[in-house]
């Protein structure tokens, strides 16, 4: 043994608790019956016997052959056919000597009654007793015989033996037995079926794989990243995980049970439930936040029976996506540089070859000059590599299009740019804008100029990125910073939304002033808390 206990399934501890709660009714309901009924059939004995005793007590036949010599002659003949007739085990007429007139064993005639129970009788009144007499134990009904004159001059005995009773019992006892075992297979046929269809509807998992996979579900809800909200068709919270309480405020209060609508009136999940359907990557403001949410339908045996949204913020994805993008804009800008380089490099070895040593010489010197140019620039003037690298990636790109992309002079930043982050994602949203929308205007590529300053004041950072494109289309209008706010197509528009988000956070400004020759964007950070 590998001294594992083995756990009793379900099924089986279903099936044992309705077998003994069967077995404990059955037990209970038979006993109790058959109380009733060896209760019963005692009075009723006891009744017909008194019954019987009471009308040959008051026969003329054998009140007259008392007056009779020899009394025996008459009453055994009579007693002997109510016997027979009524089923009764004996019926006794005897004298108040308590000396018998008749009985089934002949042989007992003329002796004294035996049973000691003749006391209440001879007073008189009739009686119902159990007493062991000649023939065993016996219920007996006794009743006096009264003369013309009313006088008492004998007693009626007639009995029952318990033998017979107990005959008579028994055989429906052992019906209602009987009838309980058959009600016990019943009931345990159902309980297998009822425990059956319990396993089925949990999907045939034991309690202690409920509960495991109840922790493992909770686990799994609280590890990510994701706010997730489930509902039932009533629109009742069933699951919720602690970055859902977050992003909706909900931080003491628990929601289990509560209206979905109360607490998300624009969850759009009834819509889910009532269409089958699922909504993926959708946008959804939920406070002050812009999310990304995604909504399926909860079904069973192709039925819906609940709805499960999980939401994540926007402004988490597209820094995500921003820096992705930068990573493959310092891939386009390596290898453009690279072919940029062979390019000269190819040029210099052909002039080397043609002994052209003055213009190599030239070249190679006007290379030297454009790059440490540029170094110095960056290093007296724009001082954080972060913001260098955006900005020397963005000029290559730039220059691969034909577009002129510019620092102003007077620009300054130190060595770590305060908001490094958010002037990062700024710069890279801005000035890809801004290549984009000078790509679609309809003039000559030399003309297209792009301009970025950046400087830390006092207390602000000043950072403002300006082009001589088309503009902004007149009919976007305030909507420019909301998300979608585009002209660019489904899924665009992004970019000025999550700068004015980011902006909005820091408690600092954005404007974009456009014309028919181009678009400035301003922003603008406090460097101070406040």
């Amino acid at each position: 043994m590998n001294g594992k206990k083995r756990k009793v399934k379900l099924r089986t501890k279903m099936n044992l608790l309705i077998l003994v709660n069967l077995l404990f009714v059955l037990v209970l309901f038979i006993v109790t019956l058959s109380f009733i009924m060896v209760h019963r059939e005692y009075d009723e004995t006891g009744s017909n016997a008194l019954s019987v005793a009471k009308t040959v007590a008051g026969l003329p036949e054998v009140v007259q052959a008392f007056k009779n010599p020899n009394p025996s002659s008459t009453i055994q003949p009579i007693a002997e056919d109510i016997r027979k007739e009524s089923g009764a085990q004996f019926v006794v007429v005897s004298n108040m000597n308590l000396i018998r007139y008749s009985h089934p064993d002949r042989s007992q005639i003329g002796k004294h009654m035996v049973g000691d129970d003749d006391k209440k009788v001879l007073s008189g009144h009739g009686s119902i007793t159990m007493a062991k007499g000649t023939l065993g134990y016996s219920i007996r009904g006794k009743y006096p015989v009264f003369n013309e004159k009313h006088h008492q001059i004998g007693v009626v005995s007639v009995g029952f033996t318990m033998q017979n009773i107990w005959k008579k019992l028994t055989s429906l006892i052992l019906e209602v037995i009987g009838i309980g075992l058959v009600a016990l297979i019943v009931g345990l046929l159902g309980a297998w079926i009822l425990s059956g269809h319990i396993k089925k509807e949990i999907l045939n998992l034991e309690p202690y794989e409920i509960a495991f996979l109840t922790q493992q579900q909770a686990a799994i809800l609280e590890s990510i990243r994701e706010g997730i909200v489930a509902i039932d068709t009533n629109g009742k919270i069933m699951t919720f995980n602690q970055e859902a309480k977050s992003m909706l405020a909900q931080n003491t209060e628990d929601l289990i049970g509560k209206s979905i609508t109360s607490i998300l009136p624009n969850s759009r999940l009834y819509e889910i439930i009532e269409e089958g359907t699922s909504h993926n990557d959708q946008p959804m403001i939920i406070g002050n936040s812009l999310v990304v949410v995604n909504r399926v339908p909860v079904q069973m045996d192709g039925k819906v029976i609940g709805a499960v949204a999980s939401f994540r913020d926007k402004l988490q994805l597209d820094q995500m996506d921003q820096r992705l993008a930068d990573i493959g804009q310092y891939v386009d800008t390596l290898r453009s540089q690279r072919h940029e380089f062979m390019n000269k490099l190819h040029l210099i070895s052909g002039l080397i070859q043609m002994k052209e040593f003055d213009l190599v010489k030239d070249l190679i010197e006007d290379v030297h000059h454009e790059q440490q140019n540029v170094l110095n620039f960056f290093l007296a003037k724009v001082r954080d590599p972060a913001i260098v690298g955006v900005l020397i990636g963005k000029m290559h790109r730039a220059k691969e299009l034909g577009i002129g992309l510019t620092i102003s002079e007077n620009s300054g930043v130190s060595e770590i740019c305060p908001h490094r982050e958010t002037v990062l994602t700024i710069l890279g949203n801005a000035i890809e804008n801004a290549v984009e929308a000078i790509t679609t205007k309809a003039k000559e590529r030399d003309a297209a100029m792009i301009s970025v300053y950046i400087k830390e004041e006092r207390d602000q950072l000043i950072l403002q990125v300006s082009d001589n494109g088309p503009g902004i289309d007149p009919e976007l209008g305030d909507q420019i910073f909301a998300d979608g706010g585009t002209t660019k197509g489904e899924g665009r528009g992004f970019g000025l939304a999550l700068v004015s988000r980011l902006v909005s956070r820091l408690n600092g400004t954005v404007e974009m002033s456009s014309s028919s020759e181009g678009a400035i964007l301003q922003v603008s950070l406090p460097i101070t808390e406040g």
